[in-house]
């Protein structure tokens, strides 16, 4: 998976002051993140590993898309010029940024609601609890539905299965999950909800044609929850001051 992201950051052309170094979490962190004591025996192994230096980096990105432990517990532990996201919260964000203010619309066809975003992801289990973290993250209260959030579809696949899987079955399932999230929803955003869907922009595209028609398709976003938080992050570091200066 790691490997797949390098090959996605190599795209982003950072500036040349920008460094961007990936990471592994050695064992005995689990492989892929299924559920929330993943998350935390992920977050307790990593921190094991990196506590010592932390203080090297001026910015870190949680390639996990959750509402991850590992973001709050980094950024208690670095200073305030040392920026900390996670991909989930970038891609949210990003996603909010790109729909149309008000009731304007860019899709022709839909209920006439407010456009929104919504998140495609893996195991059903991450359902509710993304539906729960958007909801958190906006500061809605709970029971209440946020209309620009328009849901969350998930393809039956852990991380790792994304890319272990016979590729025609992955691009089956996510192809449908894409269709569901949009069919009748108004959402002219769609998050790629885990880091092992780095680089399927192509098949969520493909899928978008053929639920919605060639024309409302291409006025969709596709947020890639990485490609997000590398560019927030380096919009920090650019302008928020240096306190280290």
């Amino acid at each position: 998976m790691t490997e797949g992201l390098d090959t996605l950051l190599s795209t982003l052309n950072p500036q040349p002051s920008v460094h961007v170094q990936t990471y592994t979490a050695p064992p005995p962190s689990p492989e892929s993140i299924n559920n929330e004591t993943d998350a935390e025996l992920s977050t307790k192994v990593v921190l094991a590993d990196l506590e010592s230096s932390l203080g090297s980096y001026d910015a870190f990105l949680i390639a996990c898309y959750s509402v991850h432990p590992l973001v709050s517990a980094i950024r208690e532990r670095v200073k305030p010029d040392v920026h900390v996201v996670g991909i989930f919260e970038a891609s949210v964000m990003m996603a909010l940024g790109l729909l149309p203010q008000g009731n304007g619309r860019r899709l022709k066809t839909g209920g006439g609601k407010k456009e929104g975003f919504g998140i495609v992801s893996t195991g059903k289990y991450w359902e509710e609890v993304l539906g729960e973290g958007v909801r958190q993250f906006l500061g809605v209260d709970d029971g209440v539905n946020c209309d620009r959030f328009k849901g969350v579809e998930t393809t039956g696949l852990n991380a790792g299965e994304l890319h272990s899987v016979e590729p025609e079955i992955v691009r089956e399932k996510m192809k449908d999950a894409v269709k569901r999230l949009v069919r009748g929803r108004d959402c002219s955003a769609i998050c790629l909800g885990c880091a092992g869907m780095a680089g399927m922009d192509e098949m969520v595209r493909e899928a978008l044609d053929e639920e919605l028609g060639k024309e409302d398709s291409e006025n969709v976003y596709i947020v890639d929850g990485v490609k997000a938080g590398v560019v927030y992050l380096e919009g920090l570091l650019k302008a928020m001051p240096d306190r280290k200066k």
